[in-house]
């Protein structure tokens, strides 16, 4: 009871002493005061021991690397690239060092805005521009990318002594592409350009990254491992403005491999600017087809010129029009003249037409169909034809076809001299109803032989397949309309003189001519002739591949080839172009071709070899919606043969007419 009541009135007893007190409370409020204060203390420096053991023993070495790049600067030195060589070793594409403005993202920090448009002012560039370069770049943050290319030493200077103002801006000079010729040989050179996302996807592992330079096109693109050579890299210390203060390490570039080429400069330089002639001149003759005045003339819209040796399956030269300047890729091209060279209008200059263009062959085909009529048996060179112009046999009672010309009575062996299609109409007539017995091949069969509807496994981009059209192919093609997926007679007379659904590339119908040339066998085609290291010693060569072999009878192919030396002279139909040309000392042997699309106005082909007996070349020419083949083609080819041959060339030449 009693101690209730003292505690109650906050009374102690005294352990010693019977005596009750009252304590002092305000030396208790200290003492516990001090207590808690205490514990806080412990508490906070617990909790401050804690972080610093985290930050310094867990995580120590990510806090170590973002204060390391801070103040480390890794720079990639880019690897000149390996000169690209003609086949005699004059150079077609070297390197130089350039003066350029790259900028590293992340040392812009906050101020990106603010240097964008400083850099704008001192280049000359939109900031939206700089901004785009910045931001389409797939480069980590820490890799420079280029801004501007070539810039003025006063602006390399300027940003030097103002680096205070430009943090993250880099002026320094880096090799870049240099093209002596400009546009010389562009769609074989092929261009340069920044790596992309799903390139990179494609490429792992082999060593690219993202913001690498890399081949988009032509050899530079086939051959970009071995002319790219090794990125070095260096790394610097650097303070907060970003100036250098010390270099830590360098790991040298290593220069790419030199690549020769097959193709002779002088003879490219021929080739192009006879083919750019050929198609001035197809623009000043009328189409006598044209419904309008403003399609009097031949557009002559593209072309294409293919010279390759025979036997060896060497590229001498391969021109395509209208062409591009190599030189507006170096330092990353415009958005502008990106625009302007992939806008239709413009007929893709980008294009490399000798082997992207499918086309019908026209009357170039007609070997292959003489051939296989020779072949079959159903036929010999001496076969008599009547040619009326019109071609009414059988089911074209009442779809009759024409031939170009009135020939009358005619033979195989002049049907191709004189490129009559009523010759043709009969054989692939007969091919058509041959067709499913148990003796002879289709026409179709036949055209395979000759490499024709694949690649010819040329090392360039992008080349075209072409199209050998069968009745499974159509019947594919057709499939949501069954009503166009039968076979009709026309199908394989149309097919007969290289038109219908046949399409193949210039260098197919050189690649065609160059196995009729080295008796039934093909060499595959390439450009690169060897690899040299830095020093020129041969590291790799190309060896002559032969990619397939065609047995042709001695007597059928000498009978065809006697045809088409008639072509050009004795009354053929290019027989007025190579009018004073040496036929004597160097036979040539030709076809024209003239086929039609629909649409569009023809197509002017003429493909031929030379010396007869000993081949040295083949020259295929193509001039789109250009006219007739011994008009407007076979000019083109005799230009190219009087450079391959040394021969003083001729004035004004004649235009063949016919198909």
């Amino acid at each position: 009871m009693f101690m209730q009541l003292f505690k109650r009135n906050g009374l102690k007893i005294k352990p010693d002493e019977t005596t009750y007190y009252k304590p002092d409370t305000a030396q208790d409020n200290l003492q516990r005061r001090i207590a808690i204060l205490g514990i806080v203390i412990a508490i906070a420096f617990a909790v401050l021991f804690t972080r610093l053991w985290f930050m310094q023993i867990v995580s120590g070495n990510d806090y170590r690397k973002k204060a390391e790049g801070n103040r480390i600067r890794e720079i990639s030195v880019e690897a000149p690239r390996g000169r690209i060589l003609d086949r005699n070793g004059l150079v077609l594409v070297k390197n130089r060092n350039a003066l350029t403005i790259s900028v590293v993202p992340a040392e812009m920090k906050d101020q990106e805005e603010a240097v964008i448009g400083r850099l704008s002012k001192l280049l000359g560039m939109g900031e939206k521009e700089i901004a785009y370069k910045i931001e389409k770049s797939q480069a980590p943050n820490r890799r420079a990318v280029l801004i501007k290319s070539d810039v003025g030493e006063e602006i390399v200077t300027y940003v030097r002594e103002h680096q205070r103002e430009f943090p993250g801006v880099i002026a320094s000079t880096r090799p870049v592409r240099e093209y002596p010729y400009s546009s010389l040989a562009a769609h074989i050179i092929g261009y340069l350009g920044e790596i992309n996302p799903e390139m990179l996807e494609e490429k792992k592992g082999e060593g690219y990254i993202a913001g690498d330079e890399i081949g988009l096109s032509g050899v530079e693109s086939t051959y970009d491992e071995e002319l790219r050579g090794k990125v070095g890299k260096y790394r610097l210390e650097v303070d907060a403005q970003g100036n250098s203060i010390r270099e830590i390490s360098r790991e040298e570039a290593r220069a790419g491999q030199n690549m020769r080429t097959t193709i002779d400069q002088n003879i490219q330089a021929l080739v192009e600017s006879s083919l750019m002639s050929g198609v001035e001149i197809a623009r000043t003759r009328n189409d006598p087809e044209a419904k309008t005045k403003e399609d009097i003339r031949y557009k002559a819209t593209g072309a294409a010129a293919v010279v390759m040796d025979p036997k060896t399956g060497e590229v001498i030269a391969m021109a395509s029009y209208p062409t591009f300047s190599l030189n507006d890729f170096v330092g990353g091209i415009s958005d502008k003249k990106w625009k302007q060279l992939t806008d239709p209008k413009n007929e893709y200059p980008m294009n490399n037409r000798a082997i992207m263009s499918e086309l019908p062959p026209g009357s170039t085909f007609k070997v292959v169909t003489a051939l296989a009529a020779l072949k079959e048996g159903t036929y010999n060179m001496q076969s008599a034809f009547d040619c009326a112009h019109v071609f009414t046999t059988g089911p074209f009672k009442d779809y009759p076809k024409t031939c170009w010309s009135t020939h009358n009575h005619i033979d195989l062996f002049n049907g191709i001299v004189e490129s009559c299609d009523i010759v043709f109409y009969n054989l692939g007539l007969t091919f058509y109803q041959r067709q499913g017995t148990s003796t002879g091949r289709p026409l179709w069969e036949y055209t395979r032989d000759w490499q024709l509807g694949k690649r010819t496994g040329i090392d360039l981009t992008s080349e075209m397949d072409g199209r050998v059209p069968s009745p499974e192919w159509k019947k594919d093609f057709n499939k949501d309309n069954p009503e166009y997926q039968v076979w009709y007679p026309g199908d394989t007379v149309n097919m007969a003189i290289g038109q219908g659904d046949i399409l193949t590339t210039p260098l197919q119908v050189a690649y065609m001519y160059s196995g009729l040339a080295n008796n039934g066998k093909f060499m595959r085609p390439h450009v690169m002739k060897q690899l040299e290291d830095v020093d020129g010693k041969v590291v790799k060569k190309v060896q002559p591949e032969v990619s397939a072999e065609l047995q042709i009878d001695p007597q059928h192919l000498n009978f065809v080839i006697q045809a088409l030396t008639g072509v050009v002279q004795g009354g053929g139909t290019a027989s007025a172009t190579f009018e004073g040309f040496p036929i004597a000392q160097i036979p040539v042997a030709g076809k024209t071709g003239t086929s039609e699309i629909a649409g569009k106005q023809p197509t002017a082909w003429f493909v031929c070899f030379a010396p007869v007996g000993d081949p040295k070349y083949v020259v295929a020419v193509a001039i789109e919606q250009g006219g007739h083949g011994g008009e407007v083609a076979a000019p083109v080819a005799r230009r190219i043969l009087e450079g391959l041959f040394n021969i003083p060339p001729a004035g004004e030449i004649r235009p063949s007419v016919g198909d």
